[in-house]
């Protein structure tokens, strides 16, 4: 097997980790595969900014990374925590315009990148994938409505009780943040997040620790949880 078989392979097992893109027969997949690239980036480095011209999709092979907003007075927002598996922002490949956000790599990461017009037409050719990405659209209009009225209307415990509830569904039970991040996924001070994961713990719910949140009761964490907190 030429090194070049065998990098194919790899970025084939990444592809396949995604929700959308395992819908794919393998054979279809190794076409995908074949216009691929791996980039590695190191800690703080920046996949892309909010403005950018929009002209690779983007998958997470390892590592973490983080998809944000700035607002015009500074404040930064985060939109996401991307791990294996998931993608970045990889519905404007299907618009013209610029990147929304941000993606700064937060943990040394490998990113798998397609030219998104290669992509775009291998989609096309692939209708089992397109079906599962206009579902995954679907999902990410009702989560930003769902957010929306979190904002609005929940508490800021409500608010961390359903993002953790809808990160450990997408993740695992060991979620990489910081109550900083938390923070700053719900609209809050890192104070405030604070508190409300120190009242959890006290709970059982899940266990703190520097850098991650382990959850220990998934189901009562579902259970408390008020909404399904920004679906992806």
């Amino acid at each position: 097997m030429s090194s070049t078989d065998s990098n194919t392979k790899q970025i084939l097992a990444a592809l396949q980790t995604d929700i959308n893109l395992n819908r794919a027969e393998v054979k279809e997949l190794l076409i995908l595969a074949s216009k691929a690239q791996r980039r590695e980036f190191r800690k703080g480095e920046l996949i892309f900014k909010a403005g950018d011209k929009s002209d690779n999709f983007c998958l997470v092979e390892a590592g973490k990374v983080i998809l944000s907003k700035s607002s015009l007075s500074g404040k930064s927002f985060t939109y996401l925590i991307a791990t294996q598996g998931m993608t970045l922002n990889g519905i404007t490949c299907f618009k013209s315009g610029q990147r929304l956000f941000t993606a700064r790599v937060v943990e040394d990461s490998s990113i798998i990148t397609i030219p998104c017009h290669e992509f775009r037409d291998w989609v096309e050719a692939n209708p089992p994938v397109a079906m599962g990405i206009l579902g995954t659209m679907g999902n990410l209009l009702d989560g930003a409505y769902t957010r929306i009225i979190d904002l609005i209307d929940e508490s800021v415990e409500s608010r961390i009780l359903n993002v953790l509830s809808m990160l450990s569904t997408r993740i695992g039970s060991e979620l990489p943040l910081t109550n900083e991040d938390l923070a700053e996924m719900v609209g809050t001070s890192r104070e405030s997040a604070a508190r409300v994961i120190s009242k959890i713990q006290e709970a059982g719910i899940v266990s703190k620790s520097r850098g991650s949140i382990s959850i220990l009761n998934k189901e009562q964490l579902d259970e408390t949880a008020s909404s399904p907190f920004f679906i992806i």
